[in-house]
């Protein structure tokens, strides 16, 4: 059962159709859901916090952090910290270090990747077993 996201603009319009297909295909090469869904969220609301994705993408706080990391890993995310108001740890503001189109660019250099290691495997494969045959 496929999840709906009523996915909002920056002027409060939802724009649900467009996103929800980039999500789709995203999760469809591999893309872990939350992380695409912070993606998305960080292009369509702007610098957030953690509180603020877990709200917008409605997932969980773990999962937010699993994607901030991995959105850091592809250095297409970048956090500013901020000192807290009282005790305990500072709070993160996390934003997109380029546009949506310049931040898809390290997902489809991996789907690439990924699709010529299947191509040479598969030749690979074939070659081995046609030897089999003779």
């Amino acid at each position: 059962m496929e999840e709906s996201y009523s996915w909002m603009d920056t002027k409060g319009n939802s724009s649900s159709e467009p996103f929800q297909k980039l999500l789709s295909i995203m999760v469809h090469l591999g893309i872990q859901s939350h992380t695409a869904k912070c993606l998305i969220c960080l292009h369509l609301h702007g610098p957030s916090s953690s509180i603020a994705l877990q709200k917008n993408c409605n997932i969980r706080q773990p999962d937010v952090s699993v994607a901030i990391a991995e959105l850091r890993r592809l250095e297409v995310v970048k956090s500013d910290s901020s000192a807290s108001s009282g005790r305990g740890r500072p709070s993160h503001i996390y934003q997109l270090t380029g546009t949506l189109e310049e931040c898809i660019i390290p997902f489809i250099a991996e789907a690439k990747n990924k699709v010529s290691t299947i191509v040479s495997a598969i030749a690979t494969l074939e070659s081995l077993a046609q030897k089999d045959k003779i």
